[in-house]
């Protein structure tokens, strides 16, 4: 892979996650940088998010398969550890795979839409992840407590939290989309 897109895989990944922790600082604090709170979604969904987008626009599918592996992976033992079990890996299948669908269909059907202005378009990744996130967190809820519907509360907090990361991500990746040049041209990276 050429240096330059190795830069931009950076800093599209870079610019995304930093959308994603500043709209999580705004609505939380200080509390989404302490791991075992819920709210330290803002910072792994952005790095997870962020750099998934970055490896549709440059990888191959066998790489991006390989990497979602990886990033699964990762986050079994991050934030499991040695104890593993079944539960855990549905959770965060279903946790990857609400993410990793929103950012596919966002880099999909609104990327390349030269129709939709940036900045207006991280509106549809806060529509898609708030969507599918909802869905697949309230599919493991019911799986997890074997009820028949999740609490109205609980659906809502999970879509408030799927919408904020969805804008902080596309916020952020839109930030980068736009200015990118200027920033080569900041870092003094050369492009081909």
């Amino acid at each position: 892979m050429k240096s330059d897109k190795m830069y931009q895989i950076i800093l599209m990944t870079f610019f995304g996650m930093l959308g994603s922790i500043l709209i999580g600082f705004i609505f939380y604090s200080s509390s989404i940088f302490i791991p075992t709170r819920t709210n330290f979604q803002f910072v792994m969904s952005g790095l997870y998010g962020s750099l998934f987008f970055s490896l549709l626009e440059f990888k191959n599918l066998r790489e991006q398969i390989f990497s979602i592996i990886i990033i699964l992976f990762l986050q079994l033992v991050i934030f499991t550890g040695r104890y593993i079990s079944f539960a855990y890996i549905i959770r965060d299948v279903l946790y990857l795979t609400a993410l990793f669908l929103s950012i596919k269909f966002y880099h999909l059907f609104i990327k390349r839409n030269t129709k939709i202005i940036l900045y207006l378009r991280c509106f549809a990744l806060v529509l898609f992840y708030g969507l599918i996130n909802t869905f697949l967190i309230s599919i493991l809820f019911i799986i997890n407590t074997h009820a028949t519907f999740p609490p109205i509360n609980f659906i809502f907090a999970v879509a408030k939290d799927g919408i904020l990361i969805g804008l902080g991500i596309g916020l952020g990746l839109d930030f980068y989309l736009q200015n990118k040049k200027q920033l080569f041209n900041l870092l003094k990276i050369k492009t081909a």
